[in-house]
């Protein structure tokens, strides 16, 4: 766990003396744009770097590190006609494994290429929308999405590219969102099934509206399993098979306290997010994953449609304390500043990160490095 211990200080430390103390980049004012950029941009390059070496140089860490071995394994021998007869719904990846194998890549370089892939949009996205980088940098770990990339390569994949639709949905343009998620989609299906998304965050509800959402979950949550029979003869195989196995099994309610305090602090924190399209895109996400979530309690595999709303955490928490920055203000009784905002926050990755790995999320606790299977492995007899 040291690893993980370690990249949260250095990083939290280094953007905080960056960003916020402005120690390399410091002039007159106390928040320049331009000096703040250079202040991100080199706070994102040594997450960058961190989070591949980490992704890249693990070793039977993540549920499906030997399922992803395996896969990259048999698919070098098939053909590309094999693999849109095997997988004509997500061939894309299976194609990407095919072409590395082609050139000579062995598993871990793919692993590695993979990661800068993943890391890199990760990485732009924060660096285009979040107001706090250095603080989208500390939440991308404590808040598991570095973990997830560790364990869920193909629908990681997937959510790099709902992140790179996300200019998209933000300003209104239907096709170019669509081809994205048509992309990444066809390297895991599970996006296509949030296409509606593109309707449904940027809404604003009313208390009729959220009457009648708060009662379509729960007439589903009660009878999710017969309503699902109806709809397995119009999904993917693979999603009937699920049924009866290992991940059909159910998680208990602490599981979603996570998702319910990050969904509670949204809320707490609405006004200061606004009623722009993206204020509403940051309350309704945060509103979704917790309604997605919610549902492990029946079937734990449900959980990976959540992180696609949840990606705007690491911009929406940044959004809302920033505007303390500006201008401080109050909830409820607690007169709140841009400091004191920006530690309950810090807190709230703090406490999200020790459940996870106290859980342990995504099976990628403790650390276990390539260098850690060396030093393990028998000596060769003499």
């Amino acid at each position: 766990m040291a690893v993980y211990y370690f990249t949260i200080s250095i990083l939290t430390g280094l953007g905080y003396i960056l960003s916020e103390k402005n120690i390399l980049f410091r002039n007159n004012t106390n928040y320049d744009v331009p000096n703040e950029k250079k202040a991100a941009a080199l706070c994102l390059a040594a997450a960058f770097l961190i989070f591949t070496f980490l992704a890249s140089f693990r070793y039977a860490i993540g549920f499906d590190y030997f399922s992803y071995r395996d896969i990259y394994t048999f698919v070098s021998g098939w053909s590309f006609d094999d693999i849109f007869l095997i997988y004509p719904e997500e061939p894309l990846y299976y194609v990407i494994c095919r072409l590395f194998s082609l050139a000579g890549c062995p598993f871990p370089l793919f692993l590695l290429i993979i990661n800068i892939f993943l890391m890199a949009v990760s990485m732009q996205f924060i660096y285009r929308f979040s107001r706090l980088p250095w603080l989208s940098a500390y939440l991308y770990i404590t808040l598991q999405f570095l973990a997830y990339n560790m364990n869920l390569i193909r629908q990681s994949i997937a959510t790099a590219f709902f992140m790179l639709a996300y200019p998209y949905l933000k300003n209104r343009k239907l096709l170019p969102f669509t081809l994205f998620m048509a992309a990444g989609g066809l390297f895991h299906n599970s996006l296509l099934f949030l296409y509606p998304l593109y309707f449904l965050l940027p809404l604003k509800f009313s208390r009729k509206s959220m009457g009648l959402l708060t009662g379509a979950v729960l007439l589903v949550y009660l009878f999710f399993d017969p309503l699902f029979q109806l709809l397995v003869p119009f999904l993917p195989v693979k999603y009937a098979a699920y049924q009866g196995g290992y991940f059909w099994n159910s998680n208990g309610f602490d599981y979603v306290i996570p998702s319910g305090v990050y969904c509670l602090l949204i809320y707490l924190f609405r006004n200061r997010l606004g009623d722009s399209p993206q204020g509403r895109i940051f309350q309704n996400s945060a509103l979704y994953q917790f309604l997605i979530t919610l549902f492990i309690t029946k079937h734990f595999i449900l959980e990976r449609f959540a992180i696609y709303p949840f990606v705007f955490s690491l911009t929406a928490i940044p959004e809302l304390i920033h505007s303390f920055r500006e201008k401080p203000g109050t909830v409820g009784k607690f007169s709140l500043t841009y400091r004191r905002v920006l530690m309950l926050f810090l807190l709230f990755g703090l406490g999200y990160f020790l459940f996870a790995s106290n859980r342990g999320f995504h099976r990628v606790y403790p650390y276990v490095s390539l260098i850690d299977k060396s030093c393990s492995a028998p000596a060769a007899p003499p």
